[in-house]
């Protein structure tokens, strides 16, 4: 749901553009990607492992990445779409969001879905900052959380599930066993070893 609303109401892409999603082998990053190819758009995603960037290319993403192995993020960046970005989706913020918003075309939107790289930071971090490539590609950048549309969870359970049953949406379950494995399942998912949905099964 966060994957559906997320794209349709905070990017609204449109048909025949070029979507970018980090994080894009997590249980929402990998959602984005497939719901945006069914939207008839081009997608970029990027992953920690080449395993992750395997299963990206797998699943429909037309390119696909190893930030952790690229020499040059902004390089990397160009390399997958050297036109730039009408949408990202963003779920981990930092440096990425920092290299990524120079690629992005004009009227570009970006949605905020977490900031993953940020979240354990005793210091905050300092710029690079925003504000020029804002104003000069006009950008749009909004935060959201999925509860703002409980309203229409039916709708988007509806769709997700018909996409789904027809095979255009493959869902990912990483599964640790017991109860007692749950704060190492946590960290593990905070620490991107996942792929797909992190689940403990009790």
């Amino acid at each position: 749901l966060t994957a559906y609303f997320g794209l349709l109401e905070v990017c609204k892409m449109k048909p025949g553009e070029t979507v970018l999603v980090n994080a894009a082998a997590g249980a929402v990053g990998s959602v984005v990607g497939q719901l945006a190819k069914i939207g008839g758009c081009k997608v970029v995603g990027c992953a920690g492992s080449d395993d992750k960037v395997a299963y990206l290319k797998e699943i429909g993403f037309d390119e696909a990445f190893n930030y952790k192995t690229v020499t040059s993020l902004d390089e990397a960046l160009r390399k997958a779409s050297p036109d730039g970005y009408d949408c990202f989706f963003d779920n981990v913020g930092g440096e990425f969001s920092s290299i990524a918003i120079n690629h992005m075309k004009k009227y570009g939107r970006i949605a905020i879905c977490g900031a993953i790289s940020l979240y354990n930071d005793s210091v905050p971090q300092k710029g690079p900052y925003m504000q020029v490539p804002m104003i000069v590609q006009e950008l749009k950048m909004e935060g959201f959380i999925v509860s703002r549309w409980n309203n229409r969870r039916e709708e988007g359970i509806k769709a997700l599930l018909k996409w789904v049953m027809e095979g255009k949406v493959k869902c990912h379950e990483h599964i640790t066993e017991g109860f007692e494995n749950m704060p190492k399942a946590f960290i593990r998912m905070l620490n991107g070893e996942n792929l797909g949905k992190a689940v403990v099964k009790v």
